[in-house]
């Protein structure tokens, strides 16, 4: 009897056990998982593996403070895309382990991690997310062990309880298309192949179709070669986000730049760059190593791509910069709006005009240097260092690029050029030619369907001014086009007070499909210095002088020839002259290009529209300048042109500083004012009356032509 009421007590404990059991699995399942960010996920729960990194233990994200924006985007409202272009140990890998982790306890989806290919993919389970699953509880009580025969997980595979965690190299199709996932963690996409049916990225993200409001894809990667890196693509097509920080000194805050915020003395033509600091752009005090380490801690993330709002295009950095030069004490919250809440945090652009956020944030990108690392061996003095050894070796410097700064390498001088930094240094001009302009070129660029030139205008130390960038529309195998042109190039340009100038000397293209038409045009036309040029080869990488030693003939039609361009090398010194900082007001800048109020958007694109591309060939490495694809880059063309030009009249005996120095003593020597107003005449449309071309002019001395 006893033993039948010991056995009914058990069982009837037993059942009690289960009921509760069975209380506390409805009431798990019905209560929702906390609302709670990617970042404070991390601090509540992570552990870290030692064989993961150097530190183990608990993770706490003010250790790695740039992390925490990419980690907050993902659950920033409206956020779908994010991508991370940024220096190499810094935070890629982080984040992608922390977004696992998050959304397999709190938010379980089908996941598809990428990896350039399977053999990686394997790697980065076995060293990253095994370690991370079996020292994180909450990840090890719904991960189950590979290794078990009863288990589901294999490496590449990771089920849990609403979702999966799969692993997969990027140059499968198959692996791509397998099934829908709801998470894309896309990591070193620029490493990723083109497959057969197309982008890798594209592929897999065509996959969260069926997840319409809250599907993610984030892509991380350092970036390689401008123009060609796929994550450099990404960051750019995103809203830009840029960090900054807190000046410890004047509380000043500034978004940190290797060229503009770290200095190092010097001893002679010795670099002490172990002395190398940041310094701050507003109050110039230098940051100790434990000052910037304190300065991270205020890092706040801020939207910087340009945006057009209320008529008139505005670029939040820009703005920001003046605003702050002008004094203004609010500078910050006139070109952004704080935007923050338990799951996200964001300077939002603002349109200054009316008030309202600019950009969308469904593309929310970030870029950061080793500036804001608080590793040990990332203090700017290593960078510096790091720096000075790369300089002048193109594989280190690429190499220093993208690892250091976490930017694209720019084989072209080195640093970006933006457009909007060319658009900001528009000037009106006092009249059509400046003073200090001693002489005219002009550069002639021919298409199938018109010309489009360029007059520049040389001063002092070849300071230049664009005068004019015109078009003549016309069927070019048709006289016509050919007299307005001619008639063009005769004009006669005028300074404030009247005096005027022609075109000494013009360069016209010979390429394309009309190459005998001008041969025949510039031969008849060489008395007056208008050369028809071709471009170098350069086969083999050989950089020639802009300017041939071997003159142009005019011979007869068979032997004429076009002057051969060292091309490259003019490329070379136009768009090193664009990165060059503008004068002081009043003062003259040697090289410096000035630009009127009128040139566009797209004139300056096409001035930026070709790239340095490096080859190599019988061994031998060399570079060569080549249209990025997609883009017009007429405007470079004819700019380079008339560069040329000048060369030319150089070549020929010109020396351009006393002839600005002659004018400038007696500026009679400038063709006379006209006793009345003239005409403008608008030569782009056919119609326009002008005068029989004249029997060509015979060439003169140079000498003869110049004042001297």
């Amino acid at each position: 009897m006893s033993t039948n009421i010991s056995q009914s007590s058990e069982n009837q404990s037993l059942t009690q056990r289960k009921i509760e059991r069975l209380h506390l699995s409805v009431r798990k399942g019905w209560t929702p998982p906390p609302r709670i960010s990617v970042p404070q996920w991390a601090d509540d729960y992570r552990k870290l593996a030692k064989e993961a990194g150097s530190t183990s233990g608990n993770w706490e994200t003010s250790t790695v403070e740039i992390a925490r924006g990419p980690m907050l985007a993902a659950t920033e409202s409206g956020v779908h895309i994010i991508t991370v272009m940024c220096c190499t140990q810094l935070m890629k890998t982080a984040l992608l382990e922390n977004l696992f982790g998050y959304f397999a306890h709190l938010d379980p989806c089908p996941i598809l991690l990428l990896q350039p290919k399977e053999e990686a993919a394997e790697q980065f389970s076995k060293e990253r997310i095994s370690p991370l699953v079996r020292v994180t509880p909450v990840l090890r009580n719904i991960i189950g062990d590979s290794k078990q025969k009863s288990s589901k997980e294999t490496i590449l595979y990771k089920a849990f309880t609403g979702g999966f965690l799969a692993l997969a190299g990027a140059g499968s199709p198959d692996n791509l298309a397998r099934r829908p996932i709801r998470v894309l963690l896309a990591d070193e996409v620029d490493k990723y192949p083109i497959t057969r049916e197309g982008d890798p990225i594209a592929l897999a993200e065509e996959r969260t179709a069926t997840f319409g409001l809250n599907w993610l894809s984030v892509r991380a990667c350092s970036p390689t070669v401008e123009d060609e890196s796929r994550i450099a693509a990404s960051y750019e097509d995103s809203d830009q986000r840029r960090a900054s920080v807190v000046c410890p000194h004047c509380g000043h805050r500034q978004f940190l730049d290797f060229f503009k915020h770290v200095q190092w003395p010097k001893e002679g033509d010795k670099h002490l760059t172990k002395a190398a600091m940041i310094h701050c752009e507003c109050c110039g005090a230098g940051w100790s190593e434990g000052e910037r380490l304190r300065a991270l801690q205020t890092i706040r993330w801020h939207q910087t791509k340009p945006f057009e709002c209320c008529g008139s295009r505005h670029s939040p950095l820009m703005e920001y910069d003046q605003k702050w030069h002008e004094g203004d004490e609010g500078s910050v919250d006139t070109v952004w709006c704080w935007s923050e809440s338990e799951r996200h945090a964001v300077y939002r652009a603002i349109c200054p005009d009316c008030g309202a956020e600019a950009l969308d944030n469904h593309h929310a990108g970030y870029q950061a240097s080793k500036l804001f690392s608080p590793w040990q061996k990332d203090k700017p003095s290593d960078i510096a260092k790091k720096y000075l050894d790369a300089k002048g070796d193109p594989d280190k410097e690429q190499a220093w690029w993208n690892t250091q700064l976490g930017l694209p390498h720019r084989p072209n001088h080195g640093k970006q050029l933006p457009v909007d930094v060319l658009l900001a240094r528009r000037e009106v001009f006092p009249a059509v030619v400046p003073d200090g302009v001693a002489l005219l070129t002009a550069g002639v660029d021919t298409q199938d369907d018109r010309f489009e030139i360029t007059i520049t205008g040389w001063g002092r130390d070849e300071e230049s001014w664009s005068v004019a960038h015109d078009v003549i529309y016309g069927d070019l195998e048709t006289e016509e086009p050919w007299k307005r042109l001619d008639a063009y190039l005769k004009q006669i340009w005028r300074r404030g007070d009247g005096r005027g100038l022609n075109i000494l000397a013009a360069c016209m293209d010979s390429g394309g499909h009309h190459t005998q038409k001008v041969y025949e045009f510039c031969k008849e036309r060489l008395g007056r210095r208008i050369w028809a040029i071709k471009g170098e080869s350069a086969q083999g990488g050989k950089r020639n002088p802009v300017w041939p030693t071997k003159r142009p003939t005019s011979k007869s039609k068979a032997s004429f020839r076009p002057i051969i361009l060292g091309v490259n090398s003019a490329k070379d010194v136009v768009r090193g002259r664009l990165h060059l900082e503008p004068p002081a007001l009043g003062t003259a800048g040697a090289g410096y290009m000035h630009f009127p109020d009128d040139r566009d958007l797209g004139y300056f694109n096409q001035l930026l529209a070709e790239r340095l591309v490096y080859k190599v060939v019988a061994g031998q490495r060399f570079s060569v300048w080549e249209p990025i694809p997609g883009r017009a880059n007429e405007a470079l063309d004819c700019l380079v042109y008339s560069y040329a030009a000048l060369c030319g009249l150089k070549h020929m005996g010109l020396k351009l500083n006393v002839r600005a120095a002659n004018l400038q003593a007696d500026p009679d020597k400038f063709l006379p004012a006209p006793a009345e107003p003239e005409e403008k005449i608008n030569y782009e449309l056919p119609g326009t009356i002008v005068e029989e071309i004249t029997a060509p002019v015979k060439r003169k001395k140079i000498s003869k032509l110049l004042p001297q």
